[in-house]
């Protein structure tokens, strides 16, 4: 993809953006088409297991449906440095405790950007990839090569587990991202009520979600899915 003066390498193919005519991808049909995506966002690295599984097993068990492609970011990641889901933090934190910064760099740019070149313009970049969701949809069998940054950017609306326990940088930057490109967020705060919440947290919420007098912020999952099944009327 020509972004500014750059190519950059995408999936493992070459694209031209903008270009007059984007044609889909040879031998793609609209069957294969994903009508929804979503992102699971929630602390990974400071957390226990359990606070890492729990909440994604649950969302992925109610929100079961052949219209939503659920992009579980503790399965993908763990593919992408080849560790199994959870143990890929420890292999991290191991290269970052050991002072190997070229690997470690390496695995966090896999995670976060997946197979694209590690010199491209990232602000060009992002609102490329949510051009090629708007342009070209979104194929599951693609998201192997997708980092998070891509998963989130590629979303039609993200699911937030945050308690206010949790401390977590990750989380932030996925939220960052979406409020950047109106992408819903749905926020879980388990732990409180919502007017204990970071205000700029909220704030960016109202953001996301282009509400002004309102804040998209659940208790429990339950409730948080039961909104995503009425709004995207999912079977």
């Amino acid at each position: 993809m020509k972004l500014g003066y750059k190519t950059v390498k995408l999936r493992h193919k070459q694209y031209t953006w903008p270009e007059p005519d984007l044609k889909r991808n040879k031998g793609e049909t609209m069957s294969n088409k994903i009508k929804y995506t979503t992102y699971l966002a929630g602390g990974m690295e400071n957390v226990k297991k359990s606070e890492m599984v729990n909440h994604r097993d649950a969302l992925e068990a109610e929100l079961q449906s052949p219209d939503l492609f659920i992009y579980n970011p503790l399965r993908q990641e763990a593919e992408k440095v080849g560790s199994e889901p959870g143990e890929h933090i420890r292999y991290v934190q191991g290269l970052k405790r050991g002072g190997h910064w070229k690997q470690f760099f390496k695995e966090m740019w896999a995670i976060w950007f997946g197979t694209i070149n590690p010199n491209t313009d990232l602000i060009q970049l992002l609102t490329a990839l949510r051009m090629r969701r708007h342009i070209d949809g979104n194929v599951q069998e693609e998201a192997k090569y997708w980092g998070d940054a891509e998963a989130v950017v590629r979303s039609d609306f993200i699911i937030v587990h945050y308690p206010t326990s949790v401390k977590t940088v990750g989380t932030n930057w996925e939220m960052v991202f979406a409020m950047l490109f109106r992408i819903p967020i749905y926020l879980i705060i388990p732990d409180a009520p919502p007017t204990d919440a970071n205000s700029t947290l909220l704030f960016g919420n109202m953001i996301s979600n282009q509400q002004v007098n309102e804040i998209n912020v659940y208790r429990s999952v339950n409730d948080c899915t039961k909104a995503i099944r009425e709004k995207y009327k999912l079977s």
